[in-house]
């Protein structure tokens, strides 16, 4: 493991490796639960916002305090910004306000996990990858982005918030095997707005981040019908997650979304925070083993259900909650 971190959080480290290496041929070394509960007594012994959160000593990862993704954009979350180099991912946000902030002393967990359960659940995925995306020279503090290029040699073809139509259609035509393509939902409406070549055989459509934007409402259901029409993919999956996490969910159009083995997802109620009964929408909490520098518990202000199978089915936002994620840098773009 990388040498970031060093004398607890080390050993932390290395045991969140080992989890993730054997939770992926079904031999985890140790209990979830153990793990989960050693990282976070960590994580309050080294951060007010972590430890003031904390009511009552938790005795399973259910009862750790789960830190509200609101409170990344108003306080300084996690352990990482003492540290003499880390990195900082953020929010995509508003045009307004503080963006939220996730930072952490080395993206080694963040990447052997991200990269680890992709190959897991996209495994015929092309190395040729078509991102519809800025740039992670250019925004290096997008983990969208960052992740993407995780994936294969990558193209960028968003510009300051705009897509760069000129330089994606010429990408594609100039393709002579098959494309990853990455895309936000509203990237990929506004690719779709236009004319469009089609990908060459055996590609595969990515698309992450719902309409979740101030100015217009889509259907996705829509946007996959016309995506399929209009770029023939072989095959459209769909990827879930946040800055404020260090893993991610995959799933495709017609299926819920599958955590990885480190990552549990529970729904709660919103008034009472209890949880929630197997199949009854709730607001969702996420436990991310990976999130070693920030915290193993974050809330979101998105709503779904978690089935019995730990699969997790996304019904938007809760209502009344601020806009933000990732498909906004292409809709403000779009709308200026």
């Amino acid at each position: 493991m990388s040498t970031a971190w060093t004398g607890n959080a080390g050993v932390l480290a290395a045991r969140i490796d080992a989890y993730v290496e054997g939770s992926l041929v079904g031999a985890a070394p140790e209990p979830f639960d153990r793990l989960a509960l050693d990282i976070h007594k960590w994580q309050r012994a080294h951060n007010p916002v972590v430890k003031a959160l904390v009511e009552r000593e938790p005795t399973s990862w259910r009862d750790i305090p789960a830190v509200p993704t609101s409170l990344f954009q108003q306080l300084d979350v996690g352990t990482a910004r003492s540290a003499p180099a880390h990195v900082v991912f953020r929010t995509s946000g508003t045009t307004t306000g503080r963006r939220g902030a996730h930072a952490l002393r080395s993206t080694e967990l963040y990447d052997r996990g991200s990269l680890a359960w992709f190959m897991r659940c996209v495994p015929d995925a092309p190395s040729d990858v078509a991102a519809l995306l800025e740039d992670p020279a250019q925004a290096p503090d997008s983990s969208l982005s960052h992740m993407v290029a995780l994936f294969g040699d990558a193209s960028w073809h968003v510009e300051s918030g705009a897509l760069a139509r000129g330089s994606l259609d010429s990408r594609v035509r100039a393709a002579s095997s098959a494309l990853f393509v990455a895309t936000t939902a509203f990237a990929l409406a506004e690719w779709l707005d236009g004319d469009v070549p089609m990908l060459p055989p055996d590609s595969i459509l990515m698309v992450t981040g719902g309409f979740k934007g101030r100015h217009t409402e889509l259907s996705d259901n829509d946007l996959y019908r016309e995506a399929r029409w209009r770029l023939r993919p072989s095959r459209v999956v769909t990827e879930y997650g946040m800055t404020e996490l260090s893993s991610q969910l995959w799933g495709t159009p017609e299926t819920a979304y599958r955590p990885p083995p480190w990552l549990k997802v529970v729904a709660v109620s919103p008034a009472t925070g209890d949880p929630m009964e197997a199949g009854r929408v709730g607001q969702l909490r996420f436990y991310d083993l990976c999130n070693l520098d920030a915290s193993i518990g974050v809330e979101t202000l998105d709503e779904g259900v978690v089935h019995p199978d730990g699969t997790v089915t996304l019904y938007g936002r809760l209502a009344g909650s601020p806009v933000r994620g990732c498909s906004l840098v292409v809709e403000e773009g779009w709308y200026r």
